[in-house]
This record gives structure tokens, sequence and C-alpha cells, in this order.
């Protein structure tokens, strides 16, 4: 994990540009120092709530610290790629329930497009590894 994006270093430095001590800032959100010293350390992560207290605490939005201490949760959805072409067919389109596809003017059964998809799956995941 980069260092410069994790929940612990942010707070670090919003701390100290703000000439801030660990104890100012742990007393003005009702936080004991020793939990802030941990969450800036990376021992611990702060629950919802205090990063909430933090975000308040600091006059910033609560998602940008959120989303640093939780980014399953809070972290923006990452926009496709943006190599693809315009006019790309996604595979997840192509295999997807309702869809129909055909092969010389005929439609494929449903078997052969399950078929289809776990070849198709099994191709690509297999290039990742």
């Amino acid at each position: 994990m980069n260092m410069e994006n994790t929940i612990g270093s942010a707070l670090r430095r919003i701390r100290k540009n703000r000439g801030e001590s660990i104890v100012e800032v742990a007393k003005a959100t009702h936080t004991s120092p020793a939990s802030f010293t941990k969450w800036e350390n990376e021992q611990n992560i702060p629950s919802e709530r205090s990063v909430r207290k933090l975000a308040e605490y600091y006059d910033m939005e609560p998602q940008e610290l959120l989303a640093l201490a939780y980014p399953d949760k809070y972290a923006p959805k990452t926009a496709p790629e943006e190599n693809v072409a315009a006019d790309a067919i996604r595979v997840e389109d192509i295999i997807a329930p309702g869809t129909e596809l055909s092969y010389n003017g005929k439609l494929v059964s449903e078997a052969d497009k399950h078929l289809f998809a776990a070849f198709i799956s099994g191709i690509l995941l297999a290039k990742t590894e």
C-alpha cells in the first residue's frame, strides 16, 4: 500500500500542516492520544464515527478520509479504462443473463451460452495470472 494514500499518513499530514500536536487533536475530538498515535502509525484504523469526527474537526468532507480508512466501502469507483474503443463490446454484457447470442443466424442455447461464458472467463483469468 502506498503510504501517502493511507488514513494514518493523511491524519499526520493534516495535523502537522495545522501545526497541532497529537494531544491537541485528540482532546478536541474526544479521542485518546494513544489511539490517535496508533492511527497515525497504521497500527489501528479509526472507527467510521471517529473518522467523521476528525473530518468535522478538520472542516473537510468525511468522504475524503473515509475512502482512505475504508476503501472497499467509500472509495470512488474507478472509471473504465480510457483506452477502450468507443464501439467495444464488453464481455460482461455478452455473457450477461438476458443477452441473446446468435451464431450463423441461429440463436445460441442457454446451455451453450454458459459454456461460452465459462470458456471466455477461463481464458481471461488465465491471462491475468
